[in-house]
């Protein structure tokens, strides 16, 4: 006879007694990105073979662990059958694969020797690792405890054995190789280069310094490429030179210089506010001057200005007061009344 009290990873609950109510605990959460991996050592089917993998196993290279949820199933195989078939891009990339369920590794050795034209997987190129005892997903934060099997989490883990980025669908949503694929190298550029990769980065795609310097610039030259983007504040006199701006602040007026970028959101969103403020203070001269500019380019390393909108004020030929840089309306409405 079994005794159930005898099964790794169950205890039985203290109430316990003519029948067999248990209570399974599994182990928390520990995988954060940024954070080490946990550490994992278990059973896995490897070129047809019953065999082991462990984490220390793959130190120095760096590793994609993906989870799906059950063997002989329907998405699973789609998505093995993608990364298995496409294993040798990843280890041209220094990369290994793993996958892994919460099924024994004998149902893995029994479904890769089923024909794929059977629902089967056929044969595989990359490990398949049975975590049976379910707390090596649970560590992973990928167990689906009241399911008992994990869900679609991918893990992106670097050659320090750190998780670089986590990536977690629902049992009825397949992975993108191309997308696995894309933020791995998105992940070794960064680790390479020191450079961080924007919205919709691909390889060879720009990438940002960063610092409020390289910002300006990656942006600069994205304003550059969208100059078809629509104007806004129209109603503000733009500046186009250097000299055009000694000429405004130099007169008798007090003067208000908006530095924008026609690809700034904050820029965009508060341009009507100016353009009010502008109608309340016509003894204010408003002026805006475009970032991204070649002509003014000196002048806006000149000026300081490393954040968008940013907003400076003159009179008589010097600047009066602290600049205003953001999204910070009522703080521009009282630095414009101090110049009136």
């Amino acid at each position: 006879m079994c005794d159930i009290s005898k099964r790794p990873g169950q205890t039985l609950h203290p109430a316990a007694t003519k029948r067999f109510a248990s209570t399974v605990i599994y182990p928390p959460s520990e995988a954060k990105v940024g954070g080490p991996a946990p550490d994992f050592s278990a059973p896995a089917v490897i070129d047809g073979d019953i065999s082991s993998v462990s984490l220390k196993d793959y130190k120095g290279r760096w590793l994609i662990l993906f989870w799906y949820p059950k063997d002989f199933t329907f998405v699973c195989p789609t998505e093995i059958i993608a990364f298995s078939d496409r294993v040798e891009e990843f280890n041209d990339l220094n990369c290994d694969l793993i996958a892994a369920s919460t099924d024994t590794e004998e149902v893995h050795l029994a479904w890769i020797k089923t024909p794929r034209n059977k629902g089967g997987l056929g044969h595989m190129k990359i490990p398949i690792m049975a975590d049976t005892k379910k707390e090596i997903a649970a560590r992973y934060g990928v167990l689906k405890e009241d399911a008992g099997v994990a869900l679609r989490g991918l893990y992106i883990i670097n050659p320090d054995q750190n998780i670089e980025q986590i990536t977690m669908n629902n049992m009825g949503i397949g992975r993108n190789v191309d997308e696995a694929k894309r933020l791995l190298q998105a992940c070794q550029f960064v680790a390479e280069h020191g450079e961080v990769c924007p919205a919709d980065w691909q390889p060879g795609g720009k990438s940002i310094k960063p610092s409020a310097d390289g910002s300006i610039e990656y942006f600069s030259e994205a304003g550059k490429e969208s100059s078809h983007e629509e104007e806004f504040g129209q109603a503000i006199k733009s500046i186009k030179s250097p000299q055009e701006f000694q000429q405004l602040v130099q007169g008798d007026k007090p003067v208000v210089v908006d530095f924008y970028a026609p690809w700034c959101g904050k820029c965009r969103q508060i341009a009507p506010f100016v353009e009010q403020l502008q109608e309340k203070h016509p003894e204010i001269t408003f002026v805006k001057a475009d970032t991204t500019n070649e002509q003014l380019e000196g002048l806006t390393a000149e000026q300081g200005v490393k954040v968008l909108p940013t907003f400076k004020f003159f009179k008589g030929g010097k600047e009066v007061r602290e600049p205003i840089s953001g999204y910070k309306k009522k703080m521009l409405e009282d630095g414009i009344k101090s110049l009136a």
